[in-house]
């Protein structure tokens, strides 16, 4: 006995603690280890580094240079060295565009991450419905079998009594074993699904988890068309993007239009013979520094005009994009009233039929017999059905909700609790 203690102690020592998860814990993991999320921070990284060096264009430019040259006329091996540095002090209606388009890319790769992290939402969303679903199917599947199992035992009972065939025993172990596969499947997708979230997470495979389960009790009435369209045109990350893409053209556009503006530069130099400049100038053969302004006026470029014609041909393209964006999103929002009415109709029915399983089983209970055991029993599996048909319902119309936020732009976790009230009484 003393012995049978120190084993379940020991067992009882060596139990694994799970971590329970909820929705927002396991978001604030997946935003830490999530690898698409730290892609966007890395590139939003180089970004702003582009930006802070947009904004540095009067920095030195310093080259080293050194040389060996053969001169015909003195007949003799030059040998050229010296440092230069070159400062941009001024560059007329460049200097401006390039900063303000480097800042306009920051701005679309941030509107991107947040998309990214609206997109990680919704995921994480989905996946804790279908851990739900298959849950609860695999009470159901569970219940199924035990059925099975008791029809095709008492079959094998009935055949060494003679009341029964070797069809009729044969069949019941098929439903039987049919009903332990269906049963086995439930728990391989419920599982799969936790592996699924913990490799979304960063957790490790053999981490044990368990998961809180989604609050959400759809509210009655119809979308308001008029506030969800008004928060999309604003907010979109669809549109905001595009729309600095546009402004982004359009910076690009000054700079390329301004090609032929001067540009006033300070120029250093230290040795001898060196050549530098733009363009390349010989130094006179001297050492010693040399120092100066100089004053550079562009007078001609082939490919100007046609770049000019890319980017025009481009941002016009932006612009009918947005059209478009616009009008799908029109179309996407007043349509949505009609899919909320649609998936609410839906949820009536399944709490009806919850409701008749309920009163199937409340009368199965009050006519208990032994012959009519399996019917109870079915009726059993069959509430337990109707609860996870209700379930379904329910997560169908808060996933249509969060990514319908995510759309217009808001965060997809408002449709756990509606604060934005979009949704208005009838």
């Amino acid at each position: 006995m003393s012995f049978l203690l120190l084993l379940l102690f020991v067992s009882l020592c060596w139990t694994q603690e799970a971590l329970k998860l909820d929705i927002n814990k396991a978001y604030e993991l997946a935003l830490k280890n999530n690898p698409e999320i730290k892609r966007a921070i890395l590139e939003l990284d180089s970004l702003d580094a582009r930006e802070t060096e947009a904004k540095l264009f009067f920095m030195p430019r310093v080259v080293l240079g050194a040389g060996l040259i053969y001169n015909s006329k003195s007949e003799e091996w030059e040998k050229p060295f010296g440092v230069s540095f070159v400062s941009v002090l001024y560059e007329y209606r460049k200097i401006l565009p390039r900063i303000r388009s480097a800042k306009l890319r920051v701005q679309a790769q941030r509107e991107v991450k947040r998309q990214l992290e609206r997109e990680l939402k919704i995921k994480l969303l989905e996946l804790f419905a279908q851990a739900s679903l298959w849950e609860k199917l695999t009470e159901v599947k569970r219940e199924e079998m035990a059925i099975a199992y008791v029809r095709f035992d008492r079959a094998v009972q009935r055949k060494e009594l003679g009341l029964a065939t070797d069809v009729e025993v044969a069949r019941l172990e098929m439903v039987y074993r049919e009903k332990r596969a269906e049963l086995r499947r439930a728990q391989f997708e419920y599982n799969r699904t936790l592996y699924r979230i913990k490799k979304l997470v960063g957790l490790k495979m053999d981490e044990y988890i368990t998961l809180e389960s989604l609050s959400f009790e759809p509210k009655r009435g119809s979308l308001d068309k008029e506030k969800l369209l008004k928060v999309a045109i604003e907010n979109s990350p669809l549109l905001t993007i595009k729309r600095i893409n546009l402004a982004l053209y359009e910076e690009r556009l000054k700079e390329a239009n301004n090609l032929f503006d001067l540009r006033v530069q300070l120029r250093g130099e230290v040795g001898n013979s060196i050549r530098t400049g733009m363009p390349q100038t010989r130094a006179y053969n001297q050492t010693g520094w040399r120092a100066g302004i100089e004053v550079l006026l562009p007078l001609f470029d082939p490919s100007t005009p046609f770049n000019l014609i890319e980017l025009e041909n481009q941002k016009r393209g932006v612009l009918v994009e947005i059209e478009d964006s616009l009008k799908e999103l029109e179309l996407l929002v007043n349509s949505a009233d009609y899919e909320y009415s649609y998936l609410l109709s839906k949820l009536d029915y399944a709490l009806a039929k919850g409701k008749y399983a309920e009163e199937n089983l409340t009368l199965r209970r009050s006519e208990y017999e032994l012959e009519l055991a399996f019917d109870l029993g079915y009726a059993m599996a069959e509430k337990t059905e109707a609860e996870m048909e209700i379930m379904k319902v329910k997560y169908e119309i808060m996933l249509f909700l969060a990514k319908l936020y995510s759309l217009v732009g808001l965060d997809p976790f408002l449709a756990l609790e509606d604060r934005h009230g979009f949704v208005k009484p009838n």
